[in-house]
């Protein structure tokens, strides 16, 4: 028998190989990733947890499987959440299997988040992309994960001057106690947080400090915070006599109170007798 040299065999098996695959690949159906819904799980002024829900289908008389993942959170352009999801999801032949996911959002990380509720804004749009990895006999194919829709936003809380008592009286200091009232207009409860203010009465700035705390406040209740200050009668001015007197004084309280990491700004005035 007449041996045919391996060199002319080459191209005819390699020819062979490149048909199977050819074959292979017009057999295969691409498996399909289908959006079914996304759902609030949680919402509190930290931020927001949304529930994904996809379903992966594969047409093909062959089991898949997700080799990877990725995800990412998009709004005004500007990523603020991305993550991976795990592997290793298998996808039986002529199958389905749902591929689900939680991400959590939090508010801090979107710009401008405090103007955007400020503005009375209920939702926010965000955009969802990312890429699914399947694994399949042809190698793996990528296929796009999309979604856009909107994330609802919370209140902030609210914050009123409620009131200003003398607590003791020197020839030189008084000492008095500023009533602020916080409100949390939400169904959830706001974390602890922290003040920096600066002080006025009548016009003239007598007290200034940094990180007087705020303490944590329950669904729809308010709370009121006694803040403790010494006031310098000379500094005080005009309203050095109305404190004293138990006057009205005009108070105005600026500053910022930090909740959840949102720094909240304050323009507080109001005009309030000086009780004893």
């Amino acid at each position: 028998m007449r041996k045919i040299p391996l060199a002319l065999l080459l191209p005819v098996l390699a020819t062979g190989c490149a048909g199977l695959k050819d074959l292979a690949r017009s057999a295969f159906q691409e498996p399909k990733l289908t959006f079914r819904s996304a759902s609030l799980q949680a919402l509190d002024l930290e931020g927001a947890t949304v529930a994904f829900n996809f379903e992966l289908s594969n047409p093909n008389a062959v089991g898949v499987d997700i080799a990877r993942a990725g995800w990412a959170i998009e709004v005004d352009q500007t990523r603020i959440a991305a993550g991976d999801l795990p592997a290793g999801l298998k996808v039986p032949a002529n199958g389905t299997a749902p591929v689900s996911f939680p991400v959590r959002v939090r508010f801090r990380d979107v710009p401008g988040v405090v103007s955007l509720i400020t503005s009375g804004k209920d939702d926010l749009p965000y955009r969802l992309s990312g890429t699914l990895g399947v694994r399949t006999p042809l190698g793996i194919l990528e296929l796009p994960l999309s979604h856009s829709d909107h994330l609802r936003l919370p209140k902030l809380p609210r914050f009123a001057v409620d009131g200003l008592s003398v607590r003791s009286v020197s020839f030189s200091s008084v000492g008095i106690g500023l009533r602020l009232r916080v409100r949390n207009p939400n169904a959830f409860p706001l974390p602890p947080g922290t003040l920096d203010y600066a002080l006025a009465l009548g016009g003239a700035r007598v007290a200034r400090a940094d990180g007087a705390r705020i303490e944590s406040l329950q669904g729809g209740a308010s709370a009121v915070v006694e803040i403790p200050i010494h006031v310098d009668l000379v500094s005080a001015g005009r309203a050095a006599s109305s404190l004293v007197q138990g006057g009205e004084v005009d108070v105005e309280l600026s500053g910022k109170a930090d909740v959840a990491g949102l720094p909240l700004p304050l323009d507080l005035r109001a005009r309030v007798p000086a009780r004893r």
